[in-house]
């Protein structure tokens, strides 16, 4: 078939670059290199929006350089996890340290910031101490807390003009029990069991007027009835060193 034929038939076959091929009324403007796209023609060029993925991820990079560059953290406004869990190593320590100082006066501050922690602390390490020995009495110790937390609980607040809530019992207790723990390490060196009982005895004392001291700032309790508040905690006290030495 030759040329003029073709070109007649309308199958004229052009490149990538060339002008498409329209029937009807579409217009060619070849001077001008303008084109009209037939109208049976459904090809499109296609939209480029960038992704939704590219753009959070442009944003997000903006944002953390802005934060960087202001010479803000990233994580700054996180508080730290021991804080969220409420524990307070500084606390901790500021009051075990109050504890071991017999000669201290205490005010009624101590008890305006109960936790949990350290009575919890202490009374682990008592069982661990007893543990060294061949002594499994955690359930013991946790027994004997309750129920003597309870008790003590219920003879303050009938005892006291002003109600005191058994979180802050359980607080002060717990502190006090520090010179039972460090008497459940020292029976661990000193065999003999007349000094043990002699190291109990100081022990109980200690814990005994340390917690008194603080029940009797706390509640306002006249100093004459310092014993009556002495009498249950010590029994509470004497307890846990009678597991202690024998």
């Amino acid at each position: 078939m030759s040329g003029g034929a073709r070109e007649g038939n309308g199958l004229e076959f052009y490149g990538g670059s060339s002008v498409p091929y329209s029937t009807g009324p579409s217009t060619l403007y070849q001077d001008n290199a303008v084109s009209v796209a037939p109208a049976w023609s459904t090809v499109r060029e296609p939209q480029r929006h960038p992704s939704a993925t590219t753009s959070w991820h442009a944003r997000s990079a903006s944002f953390e350089l802005g934060r960087a560059l202001s010479g803000a953290s990233v994580g700054e406004d996180e508080p730290p996890l021991l804080e969220e869990l409420g524990i307070h190593p500084e606390a901790i320590w500021r009051k075990s340290l109050q504890v071991l100082n017999p000669l201290r006066r205490f005010e009624k501050s101590f008890a305006d910031e109960p936790d949990m922690a350290g009575p919890l602390l202490y009374a682990f390490l008592l069982g661990m101490a007893l543990l060294l020995r061949g002594k499994v009495h955690f359930g013991v110790i946790y027994g004997i807390a309750i129920v003597g937390c309870l008790s003590i609980y219920l003879v303050l607040n009938l005892m006291a003009g002003r109600e005191l809530d058994l979180y802050r019992i359980v607080s002060v207790l717990g502190y006090g029990l520090l010179p039972i723990v460090v008497l459940a390490f020292l029976v661990l060196l000193v065999p003999p069991l007349a000094f043990r009982a002699i190291m109990a005895g100081v022990a109980v004392l200690w814990c005994t007027s340390t917690a008194s001291r603080i029940f009797t700032a706390v509640l306002a309790i006249p100093a004459g009835n310092w014993p009556l508040v002495a009498y249950p905690v010590g029994l509470w006290y004497t307890s846990f060193a009678l597991i202690t030495v024998f």
